[in-house]
């Protein structure tokens, strides 16, 4: 079955003979099924209120029980709303500026320096339109230096 998930309230927890915890969850569902869930995690990520959950419904002599359905491989198949989306570009973003730090971090470049190449690893890994390739030499060719006697220069150079 299928429905969006309504509520899910904690009920405490158990622990097993092999001494795991498992714990127990009310989830209602908008068509009007509810049941126990039982999960080993605290803080379950199976049901989420406002998304739509695949489901089985059993009854049982302590009541009803529900469990979500799992794919044919064995792992969990969960229903993601929209935000899924936003949720992988911030890990991509996240992984290009780790990138971009890595990359600058010896170079004396600023905080601004490394959002910028971070910010061109991102469309390179989004496969946005890009308005101009910026590479190291080319972000990097404009920036001032100063030499010993503190004269600016904009030719890289130290003197």
């Amino acid at each position: 079955m299928k429905a969006k998930v309504v509520s899910v309230s904690p009920k405490g927890d158990y622990q097993l003979r092999d001494g795991k915890t498992l714990y127990k969850f009310f989830v209602s569902m908008d068509n009007g099924d509810s049941g126990e869930y039982s999960s080993v995690k605290a803080d379950q990520d199976k049901f989420i209120v406002g998304q739509e959950a695949e489901y089985e419904l059993s009854s049982t002599q302590y009541g009803n029980k529900i469990k979500p359905v799992y794919s044919q491989g064995g792992g969990y198949t969960p229903s993601y709303s929209s935000g899924s989306d936003d949720k992988q570009k911030m890990i991509v973003k996240q992984s290009c500026l780790k990138a971009a730090v890595d990359l600058l971090k010896d170079k004396g470049a600023k905080s601004t320096d490394v959002l910028k190449i971070a910010d061109s690893f991102v469309n390179w890994v989004l496969e946005s339109d890009k308005k101009e390739e910026v590479t190291y030499e080319t972000h990097f060719s404009a920036r001032e230096e100063v030499t010993s006697n503190g004269q600016a220069t904009t030719d890289g150079l130290p003197f």
